[in-house]
């Protein structure tokens, strides 16, 4: 069990974008090696004060399926809950937990978007590939 960090979400790495408003961020976390069970892979840095109103993510090595959700440090299935993707799947649209309907969070502190890892199915053999994420998210006034 490791935690990984994309280059999104580095400490010292805050979005670009006018305080108030919508920000775009898109991260990448290219797989140096098979990523295992309990793995959490840091995507993208939200800063306090933000609403994500749309996060996009996904992967693209098709030999490993895996067992995972999006979420933070607070609530690790926020955006998705414990499902199974791999690169047949494409893209995963989710701006709230799909199990749920929940209004939007709003981070009261820095945090990261997050992806978890719960199982790795098929042979690890292949290493490679990447896990992507696009997220929006309004800036409110401090």
């Amino acid at each position: 069990m490791a935690t990984l960090t994309a280059v999104a979400a580095q400490a010292a790495v805050q979005p670009k974008g006018l305080r108030v408003g919508l920000v775009a961020v898109r991260s990448e976390y290219s797989l140096a090696a098979a990523p295992s069970a309990g793995d959490i892979i840091n995507m993208i840095r939200v800063p306090a004060n933000a609403t994500p109103v749309f996060v996009q993510f996904g992967c693209t090595n098709a030999t490993p399926s895996y067992l995972m959700k999006v979420g933070d440090g607070i609530s690790p299935a926020r955006y998705r809950s414990l499902a199974s993707y791999s690169l047949g799947l494409g893209y995963v649209l989710a701006w709230a937990n799909l199990d749920t309907i929940l209004p939007p969070y709003t981070y009261s502190a820095d945090d990261t978007i997050d992806i978890f890892i719960s199982t790795v199915t098929a042979s690890n053999a292949t290493i490679g590939g990447a896990f992507y994420m696009n997220a929006i998210f309004s800036m409110n006034p401090d």
